[in-house]
């Protein structure tokens, strides 16, 4: 008689799962398998830095690349990347736009600045067309900052202007507000807020300006404001009706250092740590229909090199439906902006200081492998 030996249920349920489930993994790529195409703008003598705060417009045929820096206004033809005009606006009088530009961005027919809590709409030559007083605050924020100097983005939608307040440093007290992307409407001067709050982890990046600094994103089409902490491994996503977290991290292990605080005098010096890992910037390309995310894996520091650490920056690219694609290994951590022709990244100066670089990538053909 032949014997047969009984497994238990769950070990064949097992077994068989093990047998037919094909777990994806996602692929890691360099940044040349993705580029198709190199754009260079020309930069003038005066001009040290464009960023990478490009919007493209068209008038009749002919399309434009067009950006703001400080108080002045940029206009490249595309896809050539002639500097064709350069409008230098007043910082007094009365098209004066003020003397320390903390937020500049622009759209189709305007160049938007905030100096102070005053923002500033003007044309693209050099007219002021109306000013707006923006709100101060209430005392528990402790001083407002509207910013985008450190990476943050305002934007015009139809009117309403979404501008970003970055904290210097987060305070304990700071971990309960949430007001921190205003909403101005331009034609009543009313005032909203996209609300989010810190997580409760930052109680441990307090006094340090890394960790203070969120990014933040937009997808215009679905109404989706995206904000990446420098901490998290995922994407806060807020729409209209509901706050949802997405995963957007990389495979590698992330080491998030706190700095640390000085007392000097009658002054506290903020100190943060140079080695640390952190997320940084998020866009959104409306012409792949794909979210992009900076990650700093390893920063370019000396402590790291001579522990035998090599610097190492990523993208992370998640489809329209947030799924995560790819990785992408960067040279450096750059970002870039959108054009109907695709997303181009900035790559600094490969060949002089008379002009910087902007790659076109491609992810049509990026499949997660099995």
């Amino acid at each position: 008689m032949k014997q047969f030996q009984l497994f238990p249920l769950s070990f064949i349920w097992v077994l068989f799962a093990c047998q037919t489930t094909e777990v994806k993994k996602i692929p890691v790529i360099q940044l040349e398998d993705l580029i198709v195409d190199t754009l260079y703008l020309e930069k003038d003598t005066v001009t040290k830095d464009l960023g990478t705060n490009f919007n493209y417009i068209k008038r009749g045929d002919k399309e434009f690349l067009v950006t703001t820096r400080k108080n002045r206004y940029l206009e490249y033809s595309y896809p050539e990347g002639k500097l064709i005009r350069d409008q230098l606006y007043f910082t007094e009088g009365p098209d004066g736009i003020g003397s320390f530009i903390q937020v500049d961005f622009t759209d189709d027919s305007s160049a938007w600045f905030v100096s102070s809590t005053k923002l500033v709409r003007a044309d693209h030559f050099g007219k002021v067309k109306s000013r707006y007083n923006l709100p101060q605050g209430p005392p528990e924020r402790l001083a407002i900052n509207y910013n985008t100097l450190m990476g943050t983005k305002a934007i015009n939608i139809n009117g309403k202007i979404i501008i970003p307040d970055v904290p210097f440093v987060l305070k304990e007290s700071l971990l309960d507000y949430e007001n921190w992307l205003l909403e101005f409407e331009t034609k009543d001067s009313s005032i909203n807020y996209v609300k989010f709050k810190y997580p409760s982890k930052y109680r441990d990046f307090l006094d340090d300006p890394t960790f203070a600094t969120y990014q933040n994103g937009y997808n215009e089409k679905e109404n989706l404001h995206l904000i990446s902490f420098p901490a998290d491994d995922s994407l806060l996503v807020i729409s209209q009706n509901s706050k949802k977290w997405i995963y957007a991290g990389v495979d590698e292990k992330m080491e998030f250092l706190a700095g640390k605080t000085e007392e000097r005098g009658e002054f506290t010096a903020f100190l943060p740590n140079s080695n640390t890992s952190k997320y940084s910037w998020v866009d959104y390309d409306p012409t792949a229909q794909v979210y992009l995310r900076g990650a700093i894996i390893r920063p370019d520091t000396e402590a790291n090199r001579d522990q035998g650490k090599s610097p190492l920056s990523k993208l992370v690219i998640l489809d329209k439906d947030f799924k995560k694609i790819t990785e992408v290994v960067l040279p450096f951590n750059s970002r870039g902006f959108s054009t109907p022709d695709g997303y181009y990244l900035y790559i600094g100066s490969p060949h002089s200081e008379d002009e910087v670089g902007f790659v076109r990538l491609d992810f049509s053909n990026i499949n997660p492998r099995k």
